[in-house]
């Protein structure tokens, strides 16, 4: 997502650009246990800041640009890591 860019509506868009889930699947090169926990992390990272967030896709969708998406995710690897995840 640093890379590529930040989408909304779409796992990837014509250019490449990822929402949030995008950029965990690519992270997780297929390992769909990886891809969940990694998305469970996120949820809760967002739901921790944000409070009672419906789902993943629904944040990454609610902006207009990707900054408060690609700000989650970080906090979200910071977290995992702390957790040994």
């Amino acid at each position: 997502m640093d890379t590529a860019g930040w989408c909304a509506g779409t796992l990837t868009d014509e250019q490449g650009a990822v929402c949030l889930l995008g950029a965990i699947r690519q992270a997780a090169r297929g390992d769909r246990g990886l891809e969940a926990d990694a998305a469970a992390v996120l949820l809760d990272t967002i739901r921790r800041r944000f409070g009672d967030v419906e789902s993943v896709p629904a944040f990454n969708d609610a902006w207009a640009n990707g900054r408060a998406s690609i700000r989650m995710l970080h906090e979200a690897a910071s977290s995992a890591d702390a957790r040994g995840i």
